[in-house]
């Protein structure tokens, strides 16, 4: 699988990666048909430090290919966006519409998950992180769907 990487200020590369699998039962594999690049992006492409390791990238729309044993909202074949973060909808700054302060939840590119560059990533807590378009993966109506500038 193919992924956008960088590693310094500046330094951006298109990587082969390993592929997406599901590793979790909660986890969905969602093939990236859209993939945005905010502000949380340009710093670190305007000033990050040169590294030996990688990052890059959330916010991503794509269709869902493969969906874990315990995902029950989340369909494969559906149209879904990601937000900036991972979050489980169940702890308590969840119940409270904080995902972004999520206990168990995570970065794209970090803590072990996949990054929003990439040609699939895997969601980990797909039912509380993705959301469900009400379109279907029609070149017309995905316009419709670009990212907010940042």
């Amino acid at each position: 699988m193919r992924a956008t990487v960088i590693y310094g200020a500046g330094d951006v590369r298109v990587e082969t990666v390993p592929d997406a699998r599901l590793i979790e039962p909660s986890d969905a594999v969602v093939r990236v048909t859209r993939a945005a690049i905010c502000g949380s992006d340009l710093w670190p492409y305007k000033s990050m430090p040169a590294s030996d390791t990688g990052r890059m990238g959330h916010e991503f729309i794509g269709v869902v290919e493969s969906v874990g044993a315990d995902v029950q909202s989340i369909m494969v074949g559906q149209l879904v966006i990601a937000p900036f973060l991972i979050s489980d909808g169940t702890c308590a700054f969840c119940r409270e519409g904080l995902q972004t302060s999520c206990l168990h939840g995570g970065r794209w590119g970090g803590d072990g998950n996949d990054a929003g560059q990439g040609e699939a990533v895997r969601v980990p807590h797909a039912d509380s992180t993705l959301l469900v378009l009400p379109v279907a993966e029609d070149e017309s109506q995905m316009a419709r769907y670009r990212p907010a500038r940042s």
